[in-house]
């Protein structure tokens, strides 16, 4: 484990870039970033990974880092797993087949499709939604990491709603792990990550103890150097390319915004079968309060992802959301361009191989913080931030360095910020301080 990683999130900032401009302060779905002494700092247990400051920093001061390749050099046997997302990355003229062939150029000893063990994980979502035992409706899915942190965050009374299933990314991983397990030789498994959840998710799993993934690159790390090989491929290794079993599962629709639910919809023949999604954190966080409040128990499932898109609009990603989904459409249309001698993954041997695909840890709600553990000091607190959020201008520009006037009374209070952090005051003050009327 990396020194100085974090137990929350994969975002990091780079200090140097950053301009305090307060851009990801405003933007911040869940009020992670301050800006202090000129520069942004995340406030560890909000941040939820969405990756929203990554994607606005106009200052490019906003990250995730990504193991350099030569970590494989580490492991005698390595095995990456492979997103939907990653093959959407390049021009439909390259293969599936030549860009798993270009994976294995970079030393990655065996490729595996994660949209196979998606498929697994919708048989057993079907047979769980249609069982009639759903303790709360309607189901949320449970693929988006940062879904389910925002939810412990921001909406602990729905953590009961979450579909009680490892993702399919932590099924692929277990499948291969398991069959690698006879094996002397040291192995590795590897992910691909369009997104900073993803990859903290795979550090610090949330419903269960342990991943199996050992690391993960994010797609943006990983991009050049893949294409730089498939720019150079001969026709022999594109021939070469072909001479193994290849896979390109239905499942790849998962990393569309519903297409996990679309998938789910194919295994239940239950017509009465209802299902919604929503992709990125403001359309999420809108169904999330409409489900609180009651107004969608008609759905049986729903299927949320922070990013637009779905995964394949992760922070992380290279090609543009619309062009995309247009090479995923591509892709899966021309599927039988892979020779007759494909095998898909056989369901049954999927299932045999991890057996137990659900949540072994219950997903708890996670309060962001408590203004006093004992109740008459905390009453206390919050009557001073309501006293304190009177004398501020309301404005919620940001200008503090805390994304709005509410939250910097918060911060106030709790000892991280001073009142003349706000300019319109320090402003009032200033003048005060010229015209002799200072005290």
């Amino acid at each position: 484990m990396e020194e100085n990683v974090s137990r929350y999130h994969s975002v990091q900032i780079y200090e140097e870039r950053c301009k305090g401009c307060t851009i990801c302060v405003t933007t911040c779905p869940v009020e992670a970033i301050r800006v202090h002494r000129g520069k942004a700092h995340i406030i560890e247990e909000r941040c939820i990974d969405c990756g929203e400051c990554i994607r606005r920093c106009p200052s490019k001061a906003k990250y995730t880092s990504s193991p350099e390749l030569k970590i494989l050099t580490e492991y005698e046997q390595t095995t990456v797993l492979i997103p939907p997302t990653f093959y959407a990355q390049f021009p439909e003229n390259y293969t599936v087949p030549e860009i798993r062939f270009a994976l294995r150029k970079l030393k990655f000893t065996f490729t595996t499709d994660i949209a196979q063990d998606a498929i697994v994980i919708s048989k057993a979502a079907a047979d769980f939604l249609t069982a009639n035992k759903i303790p709360q409706k309607p189901v949320i899915s449970s693929s988006c990491p940062a879904v389910i942190k925002l939810i412990q965050r921001r909406f602990p009374a729905l953590t009961n709603n979450i579909l009680p299933f490892i993702p399919p990314v932590e099924h692929a991983a277990r499948r291969i792990r398991k069959k690698m397990s006879s094996s002397a030789v040291k192995n590795g498994i590897f992910f691909i990550s369009p997104c900073p959840a993803k990859i903290t998710a795979a550090r610090r799993p949330t419903g269960y103890a342990v991943s199996q993934i050992d690391n993960s690159f994010t797609i943006s790390s990983i991009y050049l150097p893949v294409l730089s090989i498939l720019k150079q491929l001969t026709p022999e290794e594109s021939e070469m390319a072909f001479t193994e079993d290849q896979v390109f599962s239905s499942g790849t629709i998962w990393c569309c915004e519903s297409g996990e639910a679309q998938c789910i919809n194919k295994f239940i023949q239950n017509t009465s079968f209802k299902w919604i999604s929503a992709s990125g954190i403001a359309q999420v966080i809108e169904t999330l309060e409409a489900i609180e409040d009651g107004q969608l128990n008609e759905y049986d499932f729903v299927e949320l992802a922070t990013c637009i898109g779905g995964c394949i609009g992760g922070s992380l990603t290279i090609t543009s959301i619309p062009q995309a989904h247009a090479i995923t459409r591509v892709r899966l249309a021309h599927k039988t361009r892979i020779r007759d001698n494909a095998k898909l993954i056989n369901y049954t041997d999927a299932h045999n191989a991890v057996p137990d695909i659900r949540l072994t840890e219950e997903i708890t709600p996670l309060p962001v913080h408590s203004l006093s553990n004992n109740f008459a000091e905390a009453r206390k607190r919050m009557e001073r931030i309501e006293e304190i959020s009177k004398t501020l201008p309301g404005l919620d520009c940001g200008s503090c360095g805390a994304p709005n006037c509410r939250t910097l009374a918060e911060d106030i209070v709790c000892g991280s910020a001073n009142l003349e952090d706000c300019v319109i005051i320090m402003k009032q003050k200033y003048e005060e301080y010229l015209f002799g009327k200072y005290s």
